[in-house]
């Protein structure tokens, strides 16, 4: 299944914090994973901030920012630029902050869920007359119905 996941979900692949197994489970069944581009640096700066504040090792962190483009985390990567008129009109309809619209608007073109842990931003995702299905990380077994 073709899955849109945001840095609030991959930075779970990587490090110990609430809803890990859930991130994990979704490696293991083996979808193909979608983000956009913005997804890099948003993850880079979760690992830096961990390592900053001894979370993590350096090390570590330097793995993640490594890691996350390879399979089998990430599939493809949408440019945020395809994106970005889609991403604004959506945060100004739903009054949220344009960067996490990207994932929004990066699903709503491929056609697929949006996975995350970040359930103010999935209210305004499922909110009525969205076409975009988000879909919380602690509620995966929402995946079953599809």
């Amino acid at each position: 299944m073709i899955l849109v996941v945001d840095a609030s979900v991959v930075i779970k692949w990587f490090v110990e914090e609430p809803l890990r197994p859930q991130a994990r489970a979704l490696l293991a069944d083996r979808h193909e994973f979608i983000a956009p581009d913005l997804m890099i640096p948003e993850v880079a700066n979760i690992a830096w901030k961990k390592a900053t504040r001894g979370e993590i090792q350096i090390n570590q962190a330097r793995s993640i920012i490594r890691s996350i483009v390879l399979p089998p985390f990430m599939s493809t990567f949408v440019e945020s630029a395809a994106l970005r008129e889609r991403a604004f009109a959506l945060a100004l309809q739903w009054k949220h902050p344009v960067y996490d619209c990207f994932y929004a608007a990066c699903a709503e073109a491929v056609t697929a869920p949006l996975i995350s842990a970040d359930e103010k931003f999935l209210r305004l995702v499922n909110a009525r007359g969205s076409s975009i299905r988000g879909i919380s990380l602690a509620r995966l077994g929402e995946l079953v119905n599809t």
